[in-house]
């Protein structure tokens, strides 16, 4: 028998693996505004009265860009069913109206709520596991490939296996860095300590270009670029962009913030970026509380008049537009 420490399905260990290999469904929130389900494809959907089929998710940012094209209009979208979900547990199931999909979207976290899968590290494949039946004296082993053999594996141990994983095995963390693993304790500290790594882009709305890869140093770049103006400015659920109508934002190097109207008259803030879960920009200015806060970069969206930034801080949104000369 293997001498490494088994993998007992109740420890820390297990419930951890089986966290990160549980399926994300947010990444079709777009569609299901459900972070613990995914509609799978292909799709019909009505976005804003135009009829499209989603058949990969590329087309999640076709969805976007429908909505994206009008920042005035109240964006719609509508499933044709039956439809197939799939669970974080990988069972599928045929749901056939919208009523039948609220309830399976009431079993999941709100929106950018904490939820059970852990999104920021990912296990390398394949993974070599050791069984002994103690019931019968066999030795066995079985490859995994994927996450959902993974979690099925570690669902299926019975009382009677003893399982041990053939270490050393591969983590690829948020950033990219892959973690060489070698016995359940590291393990155990790599998933905890990659919890909280990065931003899981639990939100409603496509995530394919979602903070683009930009460092810190580039969103400062690119905010000292040029002016910048307000498109769209949602509080509370109002709409308050009109009261910005003719300013432009700019953000100098030395971390003042000018606030300049459409008579040139100049209002003084500052400005700083951090990373903390994601990128976020934090705006200060006496005259605009309203503005004042701590925005998280949710989306750069590069376009033909200039890029676009989504920034959010809660339910809160604004969305600035480069005013370059």
């Amino acid at each position: 028998m293997p001498e490494e420490m088994p993998l007992v399905p109740t420890s820390v260990a297990a419930n951890l693996v089986q966290r990160t290999t549980l399926k994300d469904g947010s990444i079709d929130n777009i569609i299901d505004k459900a972070s613990c389900i995914t509609i799978k494809l292909p799709v019909s959907l009505v976005v804003n009265s135009l009829q499209i089929t989603v058949n990969n998710e590329d087309d999640f940012d076709t969805i976007e860009a429908i909505f994206d094209d009008s920042d005035t209009d109240t964006d719609t979208l509508v499933i044709t069913f039956p439809i197939t979900i799939i669970l974080e547990n990988f069972t599928e199931s045929l749901v056939v109206s919208e009523s039948e999909l609220n309830s399976y979207r009431n079993n999941c976290p709100d929106e950018n709520e904490d939820d059970d899968d852990i999104e920021c590290i990912d296990f390398n494949y394949p993974i070599t596991v050791t069984t002994y039946n103690t019931l019968i004296d066999e030795l066995g082993s079985e490859t995994i490939y994927t996450d959902k053999e993974f979690y099925e594996f570690i669902d299926d141990i019975e009382d009677y296996l003893i399982v041990n994983i053939n270490f050393p095995i591969e983590l690829t963390g948020s950033d990219g860095t892959f973690l060489s693993i070698g016995n359940l304790d590291d393990l155990e500290d790599a998933i905890e300590d990659a919890i909280d790594d990065c931003d899981e882009d639990d939100d409603y709305d496509s995530d394919e270009d979602d903070n683009i890869s930009a460092s810190e140093q580039e969103f400062k770049d690119l905010l000292m670029l040029c002016k910048w103006e307000v498109k769209e400015f949602e509080v509370d659920e109002q709409h308050i962009e009109n009261q910005f109508n003719g300013y432009r934002f700019t953000f100098n190097a030395d971390g003042t913030a000018i606030a300049t109207d459409a008579s040139n008259t100049d209002f003084n803030g500052s400005w700083t970026v951090s990373t903390n879960s994601g990128l976020r920009l934090s705006i200060q200015f006496a005259d605009f509380s309203v503005i004042s806060a701590i925005w998280r970069l949710h989306e750069i969206n590069p376009e033909d008049d200039g890029t676009r930034l989504d920034l959010r801080n809660l339910e809160d949104h604004i969305k600035l537009r480069q005013d370059c000369p």
